[in-house]
Order: C-alpha cells, then sequence, then structure tokens
C-alpha cells in the first residue's frame, strides 16, 4: 500500500475499540533533566528517575566536556515486563537467535531516548540504566572511538555504586567472568576490527563475548593507567584519530599484542581486578519530582513517537490511529505522522500533517520544523513552496532558538538557493555544535562543503562523521554518501582531463533543484523506468524511500549509481538497475552541457496504482460518494491497498447516507446478508428502497422478498422512515 496515502485512511476513520488498545496504566516523571515515561508502579518509576540523576552528577564529573546541561531532552521508557519491551524494541532484536535486550540508547536529531527493562537480569540492579547512559555521555563529547571501547566502557561504569560521600567504579559483573571463564576468548586483532557491522555486534552468541572482552580489555587497561599514571588508552585513541591502523595503533600504544592477550588471560584466571573510588555527594532533590497518570491517549502518543524514531513505522502508525479517534484534534499525533510520512518519502502528506498540527497549535515550533523538513526533502521548485519552506524554518528557530535541527535545515535550504558566502556552512556548523553526536548534521556539512567546490574538506569531514558513527545505519549512510563523493571527484577529474574545452564541473545537484546561479540549469529526467520488487521485500512487507547519486553525463546517461540510503532487500539493486535506463536532459552552463551530480529519491509501495488510490482518498475526504463507494470496494478486495472490512464499510455507509445508489444497494446486500436474521429485516429493506429510488432495478426482488418476511406494522413503519429520509452531510 503506497505510504504517501495510507495516512489519508486514518482521517476517514474505521470505528476500533480505544480503550481495548491499552494495556497497563503509563505515568511520567519529570526530573531536573529527564523524562521517564513507566507502566510500572510509582515507587518503581521514582527509584527510576532518582538513578539517572544520581548517575548524570557522576558523569558530569568523568566526563566534562560533553556538555550535559546544553543536550536535547532525554526521554526514559522504564518497563516492567519484558512483553512491555518486545511492543518498543528494535525489530532487528525480535528475530530468533538475537541478542536478548534489555537496555538501548537511541538518538535522533530531535531528541535522546533511552529504552530499558527494570528489574533485567543480575546482581547490579540499575546496570542497564547506567551502561545506557553512559553511551548518551559519551556520544555528547564528540570523540569517536571505536566499539570495542565504546561497550568496554559502557560495561565499565554499567557497575558503578554510588554512596552518599563517595562513587565506586569498575566493580566486576559476575556474569561477564563466568562468560570469559566458558569461553575461548577472541582474538585481539578480531575484537579490535569489530564494528556495526559484525555479528560480533548482533548475533547472540557471539555478541555476548565480544560485551565481554570489551569490559575485560577496557578494564585492564584503564586500571592499569590509573595504577601507573600512564595513559595507553588515550594515546590508543589519539593514533586512530590520526588515522591509524586499529591493529597498528593498539601495537604502538598497547606494547605486543600476544603479551597483551597473554595478560588478559592470566587476568580472568587471578580476578584481581582492580576498583576506583572518588569521593563526593551525589545528592539528589527528589521533591523537584513531578509525576502524573498519563491518559491512554498521551501515553499512545509518547510509544508512537519512539516507534517513529525506531523504524516501526508501522506500529507507530496504529497507536496513533487510535489516538486521532479518541481525539480528532490532537496535534502531537499529527507531528508524529508527518515525522512518519518523511521517513516514507511521502513529503505532500507530511507537510498537510504538519499544516493540520499548526492550525491546532500555532506555537508548536516542531510542528513548523516538520513543514519546512518536508518542503526541504521534496526539493522546492516554485517561488511559493521556497517561501513556505523559509517561513516554516525561520518560525520553528523563533519559536525555539535551541533547536539543533532548524539550524541544520535553514543551512540545507540556503546551500540549495546558491547561498555559498558562508552563512549556510555556519548555520549548519551551529547545528553541529549544539549537538556533536548527529552525524546527519556532519554529513548534510560535507554535501554543502561539496556544492561549494571544496571537495577535500567534505571527505575529511566524512571521515570523521564514519569514525563516530554509532549505528549500523549511521555508518552505511556516510559510507555511501563518502564513496559518492570519491567516485564524482574521479568521474570528474577524468572526463574534465579527456575533454576540458568541453566541460565544466558543476556542484552537487539534488533532484530538479538548481545550484542558484542563473546562468545553471540543473539535469532533468525525459525517460523514466519504474523498478520491480523483490518476492523478499514483498513477503517482508518493505516499503520506503531509496536514495541515489549519480553522474549524469553531458549525454544524459546516469553512471556512478551509488545507493547513499539503503532499503535492504534487493530493493537497492532493483533502484539501481532502474535507474541506470533512465535519460537526461544534462545540465547546462551558459548553454552548454556539462557534468553534474544528482539525486533520485526512488519510492517502492508494496501496492500499486498509489496515483488512483490517493485520488480517490483525496476526493472520499471532500464528500464525493462515487469515490467513497470505488475506495470503499478496493478495501474490500485488496488488491491496490491491504484489505480492510471495517475501513471498506465506514465508506460505504457514507456514500449510501451521502445519497448513492449503487452504494445504498450494496448495504442492503451486506446487511441482508444470507436472509436468515429478523433483525437485519428492517434496515435492509430501508436501504433496498432507497437504492429502488435511484434506479437499482435489482431491488425490486429484495424488497418483494423482505415484504413477506415483515410483519405490517414492520412494514409500515419503515415506510414512514423513508418518507423522512433525505442524504445526509456525513463528515
Amino acid at each position: 500500500m503506497p505510504q504517501r496515502t495510507y495516512f489519508l485512511f486514518f482521517l476517514i476513520g474505521a470505528l476500533v475499540s480505544f480503550a481495548a488498545a491499552q494495556g497497563d496504566p503509563w505515568l511520567e516523571v519529570h526530573t531536573a533533566h529527564f523524562t521517564i515515561v513507566s507502566n510500572s508502579p510509582e515507587k518503581d518509576a521514582r527509584r527510576v528517575s532518582r538513578q539517572f540523576e544520581r548517575m548524570r552528577a557522576v558523569l558530569v564529573r568523568v566526563f566534562p566536556e560533553a556538555g550535559l546541561d546544553s543536550a536535547a531532552p532525554i526521554t526514559v521508557f522504564a518497563v516492567q515486563d519484558k512483553q512491555t519491551l518486545e511492543t518498543l524494541e528494535p525489530t532487528v532484536y525480535l528475530g530468533k537467535g538475537q541478542l536478548n535486550l534489555v537496555g538501548l540508547f537511541l538518538h535522533s536529531p530531535e531528541n535522546n531516548y533511552v529504552l530499558l527493562l527494570m528489574n533485567a537480569p543480575g546482581l547490579h540492579p540499575y546496570s542497564t540504566i547506567y551502561h545506557e547512559y553512559t553511551h548518551f555521555v559519551l556520544n555528547r563529547t564528540g570523540q569517536w572511538m571505536p566499539l570495542l571501547l565504546s561497550e568496554g566502557l559502557a560495561q565499565y561504569y554499567q557497575t558503578t555504586e554510588i554512596f552518599d560521600d563517595k562513587v565506586h567504579f569498575g566493580k566486576l559483573d559476575p556474569y561477564v567472568m563466568n562468560l570469559l571463564q566458558r569461553n575461548q576468548p577472541l582474538p585481539l586483532t578480531t575484537l579490535l576490527a569489530v564494528d556495526q557491522h559484525s555479528p560480533y555486534y548482533h548475533e547472540e552468541d557471539k555478541g555476548s563475548v565480544f560485551y565481554s572482552e570489551s569490559w575485560l580489555l577496557t578494564h585492564y587497561l584503564k586500571t592499569r593507567d590509573d595504577l601507573e599514571g600512564t595513559h595507553r588508552l588515550v594515546d590508543y585513541l589519539d593514533l586512530l584519530h590520526q588515522g591509524g591502523n586499529p591493529v597498528t595503533a593498539a601495537t604502538q600504544a598497547f606494547g605486543d599484542l600476544d603479551a597483551l592477550q597473554t595478560d588478559l588471560r592470566t587476568y580472568i584466571v587471578k580476578g584481581n581486578y582492580g576498583s576506583q573510588d572518588v569521593n563526593g555527594s551525589t545528592d539528589v532533590d527528589e521533591s523537584s519530582f513531578e509525576v502524573r497518570a498519563l491518559s491512554p491517549v498521551e501515553s499512545s502518543n509518547l510509544r508512537a513517537e519512539f516507534l517513529a524514531h525506531d523504524q516501526r513505522e508501522s506500529d507507530a502508525r496504529a497507536l496513533l490511529q487510535d489516538v486521532m479517534r479518541e481525539d480528532p484534534t490532537n496535534v502531537p499525533a499529527r507531528e508524529t505522522m508527518a515525522l512518519i510520512c518523511i521517513r516514507l518519502g511521502s513529503f505532500d502528506e507530511a507537510r498537510k500533517w504538519g499544516e493540520q498540527a499548526i492550525r491546532l497549535r500555532p506555537e508548536s515550533f516542531f510542528a513548523h520544523y516538520l513543514v519546512a523538513l518536508a518542503g526541504v526533502r521534496k526539493s522546492p521548485s516554485d517561488p511559493a513552496a521556497k517561501a513556505l519552506v523559509e517561513e516554516s524554518v525561520r518560525a520553528a528557530l523563533r519559536l525555539n532558538p535551541s533547536f539543533a535541527p532548524a539550524y541544520d535545515l535553514q543551512g540545507i535550504f540556503l546551500g540549495r538557493q546558491g547561498n555559498h558566502d558562508g552563512e549556510a556552512h555556519r548555520l549548519i556548523q551551529k547545528s553541529i555544535e549544539m549537538d556533536p553526536s548527529a552525524i546527519g548534521f556532519r554529513v548534510d556539512d560535507a554535501n554543502l562543503l561539496v556544492q561549494m567546490n571544496r571537495p577535500q574538506e567534505a571527505i575529511e569531514t566524512l571521515d570523521l562523521a564514519l569514525k563516530l558513527a554509532h549505528t549500523a545505519e549511521e555508518t552505511a549512510s556516510v559510507e555511501s554518501v563518502l564513496g559518492a563523493v570519491h567516485k564524482f571527484q574521479t568521474a570528474r577529474s577524468k572526463i574534465l582531463h579527456q575533454n576540458a574545452s568541453h566541460l565544466q564541473a558543476q556542484p552537487t545537484q539534488t533532484t530538479a533543484q538548481p545550484s542558484g546561479t542563473s546562468a545553471t540549469v540543473p539535469p532533468r529526467p525525459i525517460s523514466q523506468v519504474r523498478p520491480g520488487y523483490t518476492e523478499e521485500a514483498r513477503l517482508a512487507k518493505r516499503q520506503g524511500v531509496c536514495v541515489l547519486a549519480m553522474i549524469i553525463g553531458i549525454d544524459g546517461k546516469p553512471s556512478n549509481i551509488v545507493v547513499t540510503k539503503k532499503l535492504g532487500l534487493g530493493l537497492d539493486e532493483q533502484a539501481i538497475a532502474a535507474v541506470s535506463k533512465w535519460q537526461f536532459e544534462p545540465a547546462r552552463s551558459n548553454g552548454k552541457p556539462v557534468l553534474a551530480r544528482f539525486t533520485v529519491n526512488m519510492t517502492f509501495n508494496i501496492f500499486g496504482d498509489g496515483d488512483k488510490i490517493l485520488d480517490l482518498s483525496q476526493k472520499a475526504r471532500s464528500g464525493d460518494p462515487s469515490a467513497e463507494f470505488e475506495l470503499a470496494n478496493e478495501f474490500f478486495e485488496g488488491k491496490l491497498i491491504p484489505k480492510d472490512e471495517d475501513q471498506g464499510m465506514t465508506l460505504l455507509q457514507r456514500a449510501a447516507l451521502h445519497g448513492l445508489p449503487q452504494a445504498q444497494f450494496q448495504m442492503g446486500e451486506r446487511t441482508y446478508g444470507d436472509g436468515t436474521n429478523p433483525a437485519s429485516f428492517a434496515d435492509a429493506y430501508v436501504w433496498y428502497m432507497l437504492a429502488k429510488r435511484g434506479g437499482i432495478d435489482e431491488s425490486d426482488m429484495k424488497t418483494n422478498e423482505l415484504e413477506q418476511k415483515m410483519s405490517p406494522e414492520e412494514l409500515a413503519e419503515n415506510k414512514k422512515r423513508l418518507e423522512n429520509w433525505t442524504p445526509q452531510a456525513v463528515k
């Protein structure tokens, strides 16, 4: 089903019990630096809140460079059971053989999230909390570190014990020790090379060993540095930051790796693990905590917002559908709908949701931002669309000057308008300073630098972004863009060398978006081929947007096609195969064809003929009974859109109430059924008679049959109903 149309159907409304979708009651605890959302008893939610605040007080001292006071807000979902956790955790962890997740840190430009299972297995009751918050703090430093150190430090600090007058670091977790003693350790060369793509990071058996050995190496080196006054870990990071190979850098910083491996084995056997005490109080004023019960609408909104960032869009939509049935004027639901539409490439729908939110709450900075984001992603070309983007992003910044994504977006927009005098770059740099862990901001900065003819700086920016990337998705995104820039540079140099008198290399172009100079015209597709759908993707119901970067030659043919946003399951290959067959009108500068970089957003929808469904949906929303009737039957058939009897009946009844005879006859058919339920006779008779009035001859036989089954009193009552019937205005 096309994602750009799916959201329209929510407004048409299928009557599903809102209360039935709710589980345990949820509450919210507001502290100075966190919002805890939990379905646990209040005392447990307060306990989690206290521990987050205390751990923050500790890590502010350990990592003063993290700038925690300027960090984006943190929402913590503290769930009381595994069943609830599975409704929120990423689907990658739900498969057989995956790690048994008990905690997760999730960063987005708009917010930071922690998901944790309360009372998770283990001797330390707060280990999950401390582990995930350590990840957040490390991200805030803006300093890249390899995965083994990132996870090793999180493991190191997760066993922290906080007392009234001191903090105890580095305590051994017996579970980790048991794993290390029962399993063959990874060779250090393997451990040093593990990244987000590695099975050692995701698969249950391998992942457990990786986490444990990361803790072991980090604990061993950190303890030795503390005891001996050395700085091996710092030296190792410095060497990596200078571009060193992980194994070479480790050898220089730690010495002979074989000897280190032997020392680690001895460390395991002896079990004489050092620890560290830091004096100082971590008092937390719990009287300032604000606790309130969340309504079903509020809790659904918050969970849907998390799921939207967690790439579980369909689950988020299901919650939002319930919210808007219960509360038709709900603003947060519309904002999250807009965010989902943007992520799936339905930019017009996103704008509509955002504009609805603004009409309901003009002071919502996030709604203004989403409208601007949808406009920028669509690459506006007409003056009105550009003006809307500019007005929206300025409104977002005016309403919330501390919102880093709006500065990034304004920089992107100005850059695409040809503003290369430094203002666009300054704005994106400001967003990076405000949130150094946002990899997307660095990628945007690199793209702008290419537009400014500063490709080497762009490559350096992407190299750093690649080192800072924390997730597999971030890593893949940066790698794709970096590869595209390298390929573009190589191709440009080659063609310029071959035919320097006829070619002029141009800045990065996006779909239908000129560079801003009056003499430059971007490439334009003149012949397009749609990609196919793989059976694997169809079975997995995978859909969304695949983004491809390419070079358009002076002959209008694409080359060097690179996927910069992947969908997987064979869809990326299908997109490349389709675009390679496209023909373009080449870019021109001062009337001459030139080489240009171009971006295509390829939308994959599971169900076909999206334009027809979109047109029907728009007409149905405006009250067109013929469109309501046709769309109802699409829901009944389930060919172009997923089969949905409830949605179909809602639309069919609307069309019948609007006075469409065909819909009235079908309502009679569906109400009468097999003719064995006397309770349905009266309503079926009325629908058949209305259809007969409208010229549906098939109604004669049905009405005659029903007149034989009803008593004279029932028949008289129904005829009276018909006398007073007029088409209804249905919203």
